[in-house]
């Protein structure tokens, strides 16, 4: 049963939805702090209000300055002329509850029943109005009651209280309007790089991701693209022109061993006919044989889990072992095979596929060295890397062919290499025998002077 697959999550929507809870939770903070400070100043104030008043009231009583505290109570001058205006309202109680003295109209206001018993503050609505009220008991029994009418600084709070939540819930909607945007601005680099990406086929490999412009945190990622798209690219490249070489390679052979048959066919032949077609045919097997020996060779080779048996061998040995087996072929071609090698040098390698490498180059080198000429075998330890050189006094290799020298089927001279039998996958084996180890293979080239090929290969 297949389980059902859970779609992604919306990047864009993520990213809007915390530039938005942020931005909201910013502001709702930023106005919360500020009304708080709006309310507790005006909490401060009438707090400090009344208690001056009180203490001033209460000092004035102690002091007995009945015409001053009559002024500060009363709201009248003491010629009888009343104040333009009283701040607060103030009244003066015995132990007993009588009233000593007081604001004008305060007891239609607000009795003295509304104040709190004994020392403290309260705020009370009282006949539509909102009063912020002190009561102070002092030591002599007395009882004074200071109030300010809090109802206008109340309207005000809650006046501005209103439009803040106004502010708030259009903050919400521009934070979410504005997260949004910001995400979907984000998100266009992304969405530029993914539309360049689908657009990307077999026959579209050139095409790449734009990096100009791009922030820092995608510049990197558009690279890694670009830098993955150029393998693609090459990689396909190299396996169409594989193919293309590979097809032109058997048609050669194929065609050969048909005209053969044909041609035998065609007529009545002798048994030395018969048997002359026969060895030519083989030829041409023996031919295809070694060329798809060689391919399947460098295709185990590019395949990354692929194994070399490694072992502790004498380089100066398995030379002496190469040069003896090509002594003959090298005699009769009236060429020298010497060999360069100290006797204490030794290497951790594959033998097989050193000696096929080896024998790759001597190859090479006998068909492209004139009779007189020498080959020489080297090698030695350089920079922590084993070293082993295969050199010609041959006709050497143009400067134009140097850079693909080591390409499957690219030959330098192709008439030579139909009639040498090679398929020009010897370098190509050596490079990837190098590869396998680690190593790497390097070629040095003077037209008409010689060629000399080096593996380097890790000590270890």
């Amino acid at each position: 049963m297949f389980s059902k697959i859970k779609r992604p999550h919306s990047i864009s929507l993520q990213l809007s939805f915390w530039n938005t809870g942020v931005s909201f939770l910013l502001l709702l903070f930023g106005s919360g702090w500020m009304y708080l400070q709006l309310v507790r100043s005006y909490d401060a104030r009438e707090a400090f209000v009344l208690s001056a008043k009180a203490t001033t009231l209460r000092d004035l009583a102690l002091q007995g300055d009945l015409p001053t505290l009559k002024w500060e109570i009363s709201g009248y001058y003491p010629d009888g002329t009343q104040r333009p205006r009283v701040p607060s309202l103030s009244r003066i109680i015995t132990s007993d509850g009588a009233i000593v003295m007081e604001t004008g109209g305060m007891s239609e206001l607000l009795p003295s029943q509304a104040f709190p018993k004994v020392s403290g503050v309260a705020e009370r609505a009282y006949r539509g109005r909102i009063f912020r009220m002190l009561s102070v008991i002092t030591p002599e029994g007395y009882q004074i009651q200071v109030a300010r009418d809090f109802t206008l600084e109340k309207d005000l709070i809650a006046s501005y209280r209103r439009k803040l939540w106004m502010v708030l819930a259009i903050g919400l909607l521009l934070s979410v309007q504005a997260g949004f945007l910001i995400a979907r601005r984000g998100m266009r680099p992304v969405e530029e790089i993914a539309t360049t990406l689908r657009q990307i086929g077999s026959s579209t490999l050139d095409a790449r991701v734009k990096t100009a412009g791009l922030p820092s945190e995608l510049f990197s990622l558009a690279c890694t693209f670009n830098q993955t798209l150029d393998r693609l690219e090459d990689a396909f490249a190299r396996i169409a022109r594989f193919s293309s070489d590979i097809a032109h390679e058997l048609r050669t052979p194929i065609a050969t061993l048909r005209a053969d048959c044909e041609v035998a066919l065609s007529r009545a032949r002798s048994l030395a006919e018969y048997r002359d077609v026969v060895e030519s045919s083989l030829e041409e097997y023996l031919r295809l044989s070694t060329m798809i020996d060689r391919l399947l060779f460098l295709a185990r080779a590019e395949n990354p889990a692929t194994q070399i048996h490694r072992e502790f061998v004498d380089v100066r040995k398995e030379l002496e072992t190469v040069r003896e087996f090509y002594e003959a072929a090298a005699s009769d071609a009236h060429i020298e095979l010497d060999i360069l090698v100290p006797h204490d040098l030794t290497g951790v390698v594959d033998r097989t596929l050193l000696q096929r490498a080896l024998s790759n180059l001597i190859e090479n080198s006998l068909a492209h060295t004139k009779p007189g000429g020498h080959i020489r075998l080297e090698a030695s330890r350089s920079n922590g890397s084993l070293e082993i050189s295969v050199a010609d006094d041959g006709c050497g290799i143009p400067a134009e062919h140097m850079s693909r020298v080591f390409d499957r089927f690219h030959r330098v001279d192709v008439a030579r290499s139909q009639e040498s039998g090679g398929a020009g996958l010897g370098l190509a084996i050596v490079k990837s025998v190098a590869a396998l180890h680690g190593g790497q293979a390097g070629i040095d080239s003077q037209l008409g002077e010689g060629t000399r090929v080096t593996l380097q290969l890790p000590v270890a």
